[in-house]
Order: structure tokens, then C-alpha cells, then sequence
């Protein structure tokens, strides 16, 4: 079997596969979970009741990108969610972000992301008003990047803005976005972006949404996949986008009222609209999971709702008061192939950060010729040495180099990538 994979890679990576890889991104608001609050007990809301919920959902859903809002700031919760949720029954696909919390809010993002189709690359807050928005990076793990001298890169802003329908809280909405947008343009941070959490806007015309959609540089306007323009609170003529009630009644921790309103957003930078940097919008793929679109201003599960499985729209209600978004990605056949990469039999270690030089060890199943390569995260291979045997060790120096990230890759002796990572040089 192995063998036949990496017969279908060499094919794919000499040219004759055109193959496409699939990618699916969720944001979902977790409502408090793992925070304790007045009115949101554990009586009601215990994270150990919520864990089988969220599995159920992420089951159906298999996501690539998994970013939340409403997660309690404590990080044992951040882990809880990894290895009891993400990677429960000794499935181990997925890993996790780094937590950022400048504001010292009780409620954060995080991503959690497949570990076999992306590698993490780093996390910062864009900006901390009321909470932050937090700017993720991944690139997608590509056999092909020494070949093309490229990879797809994929930034995930993910912001909880401020709730409430008064003015001040509209403002400071405005304010929020206003800031995330500048402290892009500043650091000219574009490509392939996307904008993504519970936005608490009521219509597209409040000027919160309209800083993310009506920017005047395209390289930094957002664009909304679903283009539904509109009053969206409390309006049957957009049922089919709402995505915040699903209880019609509160229980205290869940807001009442039913699905009356869209608070929950994924948008799109131009780049992964038109393709332009090797990702691109799946025409038609965004959803709001749950949302058959007959349900206004009732429980998500009142009467007839065939739009999921009985178990996830069970979970789905039960868990919060918000509806998953989600949406697909389609990485082209320059990078894509990742579904078609041969297993790995390296075990790799290395220090990291380095000061200077690295020093690395690989123990591989077979002695055959191995490449070691550092590239720059702008594409340019760096440094690239030939190396052989089961037990190898290299001491590689980057005291030439700037201080910064690189991306570590060893590959086969047919070209095919075992090994991808990062290197931070300080």
C-alpha cells in the first residue's frame, strides 16, 4: 500500500495529477464554556456535559479549521477541549493555537486546526478593546513546496465583538474593527485572509460590518460569501441566514427568542475569493449548520428539522445558543496533495528556538538519501544538505541569517516531504 502511494505522489508532484485538496473551516461561539458566570452556572452549563456536544458536532462537521468565541480563559479548558473533544478515542488529527489574552477578558478565541493538512505557525493580537481580536497564521503542509518554492498560506482573524444593541455598545464595535483593519494596512498584512466570530451586528448597514466589508483598499476589504444585505434582527425575510437563537426560551444561559438574529460571520479576503494565492472560496459551501431555514423566532429542534442528523441537532441545541458557521476551501493542484503524502517512519528532534545553529537528529526506518532543507517564509530555500542513514546527526548553521521564523523540511530520496516544521532563530 505504501508503495502505491508514493507512486500516486510522484505522479502527482511530476505534473500529470491535477488533483485539488478540500479544505472545511468552522467558527463556532461556545457559550462560556469552562467560565463560570451568575446567571451561567455549572448547574447548567458544565463543560464536562458540554465535551460529548461538541464531539457530536465536530464528528458531523470534520473540520480542517476549527476557531471558537466564549471559551473560558483558563487554559486547562483549551487543552480539555484538544484531547477530549478534538482528538477523543485516540484519534490524534488535530492541535492547537497558542492563547493570546492581552485584554484579560474571562472569554477568548482559540484555533484548533488538522495537524495533517496544516502546520501552525504563529498567533498575535491585532487589537485588545473590550477583548482581543486575535490574528492566527498556518500555512497548508504541502509535499510540493520544494518543488513550486511556494506554499498557501492561511491567516485566521478571529474577533468576539461587543454585544448589546445600544449605542455605546455600537461604538465600541466600530471601534474594535476600526482597529483590527488599521493594524492591518500598518503591518501591510494581506493575502489570504479571513474574518471570522460572533460579530453582534444587527444589519449590514452598522458601521462595525462596514469597516471589515466597505474598506477602500480591496487588499484589505472583506467580502461576505453570502452577500445578504439587509436588517437581519428579528426578520423573517433572512430565517435562512440566522444564527443566534436556537432556544426559544432562556435558560438562563442560553438566550431566549429563537433564531431571529445573524451574529455569527465568516468573511473572506478578495485573494481567497478569486484564488489568487492558491486557496479559493468553494462557490456555495458557507452554512449555517442547524438553519433548515423554517425555524424563525423558534427552538432549532421545535417540530420537523431534517437539515442535520436527530444527534447533532440535539447537540447543537443543547451545547449553545449559537449555530456553527461554515464554509469550504479548495487549495490548487500547485500544493495541493496532501491526502496522497507517504507516512512518515522519522522521528525528528531539535531545540527550538535556536541561537544560532541547529542541531538535529533523525532516527529513520530506512538509511536511503534524505534532503534537509530551510527555506524563508516568503518561498526561498535557504540552505539544503544531503544527508544518509538511520541515525542522523547535523549541526546546520543560520548564524548568517536574520533572526525570525524558517520552515524545516527532510524529504525522501523520490522528493516526497516526510518532515515539515517550523524554526524560530533568535
Amino acid at each position: 500500500m505504501l508503495k502505491i502511494i508514493i507512486l500516486v505522489v510522484t505522479i502527482f508532484i511530476s505534473g500529470i495529477s491535477l488533483a485539488q485538496d478540500n479544505i472545511k473551516v468552522m467558527h463556532y461561539n461556545l457559550l462560556n464554556y469552562g467560565n463560570v458566570t451568575s446567571y451561567c452556572g455549572v448547574d447548567i452549563n458544565y463543560y464536562g456535559d458540554k465535551e460529548p456536544l461538541l464531539h457530536t458536532i465536530i464528528q458531523y462537521i470534520q473540520p480542517d479549521i476549527f476557531t471558537v468565541n466564549e471559551l473560558g480563559s483558563i487554559t486547562f479548558i483549551h487543552q480539555r477541549i484538544l484531547d477530549s473533544v478534538m482528538n477523543k478515542n485516540s484519534v490524534k488529527q488535530y492541535n492547537k493555537s497558542d492563547y493570546i489574552n492581552t485584554n484579560g477578558s474571562s472569554l477568548v478565541n482559540m484555533l484548533y486546526y488538522n495537524k495533517a493538512k496544516f502546520v501552525y505557525v504563529s498567533a498575535e493580537s491585532i487589537q485588545n478593546t473590550v477583548r482581543d481580536i486575535v490574528l492566527y497564521r498556518l500555512y497548508y503542509k504541502s509535499p510540493n513546496l520544494s518543488q513550486d518554492h511556494d506554499t498557501a498560506w492561511l491567516n485566521c482573524i478571529v474577533g468576539h465583538l461587543k454585544a448589546g444593541n445600544t449605542t455605546s455598545s455600537k461604538d465600541k464595535r466600530t471601534e474594535m474593527t476600526a482597529n483590527a483593519i488599521a493594524y492591518l494596512v500598518q503591518n501591510n498584512y494581506k493575502g489570504n485572509y479571513m474574518f471570522m466570530g460572533d460579530f453582534n451586528v444587527y444589519k449590514s448597514s452598522e458601521q462595525a460590518y462596514q469597516n471589515l466589508i466597505g474598506y477602500s483598499d480591496i487588499n484589505y476589504r472583506f467580502i461576505d460569501p453570502i452577500n445578504t444585505p439587509g436588517n437581519w434582527n428579528n426578520n423573517s425575510s433572512f430565517a435562512s441566514v440566522h444564527t443566534q437563537s436556537t432556544h426559544a426560551n432562556s435558560n438562563g444561559c442560553a438566550s431566549g427568542g429563537g433564531l431571529d438574529d445573524r451574529f455569527d460571520f465568516i468573511l473572506i479576503s478578495n485573494d481567497l475569493q478569486q484564488g489568487n494565492k492558491h486557496i479559493t472560496y468553494k462557490p456555495n459551501s458557507y452554512e449555517a449548520i442547524g438553519n433548515d431555514g423554517n425555524h424563525f423566532n423558534q427552538s432549532i429542534n421545535s417540530g420537523s428539522n431534517t437539515s442535520v442528523p436527530a444527534n447533532v441537532l440535539n447537540a447543537l441545541y443543547e451545547h449553545s445558543d449559537h449555530l456553527p458557521v461554515v464554509l469550504e476551501l479548495d487549495v490548487d493542484a500547485l500544493v495541493s496533495g496532501i491526502g496522497k503524502i507517504a507516512e512518515n517512519k522519522l522521528i525528528v528532534n531539535y531545540e527550538n528556538p535556536i541561537n544560532g545553529v541547529l542541531d538535529i537528529y533523525i532516527n529513520a526506518e530506512n538509511p536511503d538519501l534524505r534532503r534537509i532543507e530551510i527555506w524563508s517564509i516568503t518561498g526561498q530555500l535557504m540552505i539544503s544538505k544531503t544527508v544518509k542513514g538511520n541515525s542522523i546527526n547535523e549541526s546546520i548553521s543560520l548564524e548568517n541569517y536574520a533572526n525570525g521564523m524558517y520552515i524545516l523540511m527532510i524529504s525522501n530520496n523520490s522528493g516526497i516531504v516526510e518532515y515539515i516544521s517550523k524554526i524560530i532563530k533568535q
